[in-house]
């Protein structure tokens, strides 16, 4: 009995004895880790104050894009269309300056072929989106405006006026007739990247008049840039965008 009591005794303390081995092994490991991944106590050692921080450049990047819709309305033959370019920077990610131009046509026929509209003249904006998304994504979503302005020329064709003396048939058939126009547009937008640097973005805008000038016969049926006359309007377009970022560093 007593053999077998000092046997069972044995057989325990070598059990105890063998797991207090390898958990002393596993902490000599984990201090190993530790040590390696940490700077030492040791006279010029740099000090670890936790993981690096993404930092980004202030000019993060640029990028050029171009309206595809409007080559597509100006290629079908649509009564207005405009193509249009845009430059613009990348302020951290989060504030992107823009300035856009393009080239505007507009053209209407009425009920009868004597009463016709034709203009086609170059247009501005500038303004800024910010990119409302906080999170570190592909995807931007963003808010922005525009300031547009536009000076053209209008030709305009109506029907024949009547001479009250005479009683003659005088055509209306008025060219280049000068006017101009500024506005603002409010954006709402999405872009995302669909291969390396280049990302394709839609967006919407409502369209606000500020100022016009034209001549005192009627205001033109098309402004270049800001789409059919009137104190307000909706307009968008579908933008390819070449993104040339920088790339982010680490810091403090």
């Amino acid at each position: 009995m007593k053999r077998k009591i000092l046997l069972a005794t044995t057989l325990l303390l070598m059990v105890a004895a063998m797991a207090m081995a390898q958990e002393n092994t596993s902490v000599a490991k984990t201090d190993t880790t530790t040590t390696a991944s940490q700077p030492t106590g040791r006279p010029g050692a740099k000090k670890w104050d936790g993981p690096e921080k993404e930092k980004i450049y202030f000019i993060s990047g640029f990028s050029a894009s171009i309206d595809v819709v409007g080559f597509v309305m100006k290629a079908a033959g649509s009564t207005f269309s405009q193509m249009e370019i845009a430059g613009r920077l990348n302020i951290k990610e989060r504030v992107f300056p823009i300035f856009e131009i393009g080239l505007a046509e507009g053209n209407r026929e009425g009920n009868s072929k004597d009463n016709k509209f034709h203009t086609s003249a170059p247009y501005f904006r500038a303004g800024f989106d910010i990119n409302v998304n906080k999170k570190r994504t592909s995807n931007r979503f963003m808010v922005g405006f525009r300031f547009g302005y536009s000076s053209f020329e209008y030709d305009f064709v109506g029907p024949s006026l009547k001479d009250p003396v005479w009683g003659e048939e005088i055509p209306l058939d008025m060219k280049n007739i000068p006017a101009s126009a500024m506005w603002g547009e409010g954006v709402l937008g999405f872009e995302t990247k669909i291969w390396s640097f280049v990302r394709i973005g839609w967006n919407a805008r409502y369209k606000f008049r500020f100022s016009q000038k034209h001549y005192e016969f009627g205001q033109p049926w098309y402004v270049p840039g800001y789409g059919p006359n009137g104190t307000n309007c909706w307009g968008g377009t579908v933008n390819l965008i070449f993104d040339f970022g920088r790339t982010m560093k680490k810091g403090k």
